[in-house]
């Protein structure tokens, strides 16, 4: 599978055009992440975080933790029986589907309910090799009913927004539901 996103959109907004090398491309192997994410879901108290994932950082860009000067990756499982808290943050996420069974989805909304729950939310099917985007500001949570693990590859721009200190990521309250 590949997916490939990029820095043009941005570069092209501004009018300028790459001049130099700025950093070499980092390889990460399928089976040593799926391995990291089993590692970390086996640790007690891993299922009370809002997430498992590995954040993938350019060897060159170590201070940013970043794949390029303004790229996040991560890459995600979502055990079964999982059901994420509703997050938001001001990155548009770009979620690739690595692998998952029937049952997994998402759940997007612009507002939250006063149980925390996200009022009128638009479910998203998740598909193997599918792709969908979190708009930036929308609250969203990831939901596994499969009984199989889910994995996922969200990219964001959310280096550009750490750089500019706007990610402004938020959590709906812990005592809510998703």
């Amino acid at each position: 599978m590949l997916y490939w996103v990029h820095d043009g959109p941005l570069l092209d907004y501004l009018g300028v055009t790459p001049s130099q090398s700025r950093f070499e491309a980092t390889h990460y192997a399928g089976t040593w992440l799926r391995a990291e994410l089993q590692n970390l879901a086996a640790k007690p108290g891993s299922a009370s975080g809002n997430r498992l994932s590995l954040l993938l950082a350019n060897r060159d860009l170590s201070s940013t933790r970043t794949v390029t000067h303004v790229l996040w990756a991560m890459f995600g499982m979502v055990p079964p029986g999982a059901v994420q808290a509703p997050h938001r943050h001001q990155s548009v996420a770009l979620d690739l589907i690595v692998d998952c069974k029937p049952g997994v989805y998402t759940l997007v909304g612009t507002e939250l309910a006063a149980d925390g729950t996200i009022r009128n939310p638009r479910r998203l099917d998740w598909e193997a090799g599918g792709a969908f985007i979190t708009p930036p500001g929308h609250w969203h949570s990831h939901v596994n009913e499969s009984g199989e693990p889910a994995w996922l590859l969200p990219i964001q721009d959310a280096g550009l927004h750490t750089h500019l200190r706007s990610l402004d990521i938020r959590f709906a309250p812990a005592s809510a539901g998703a």
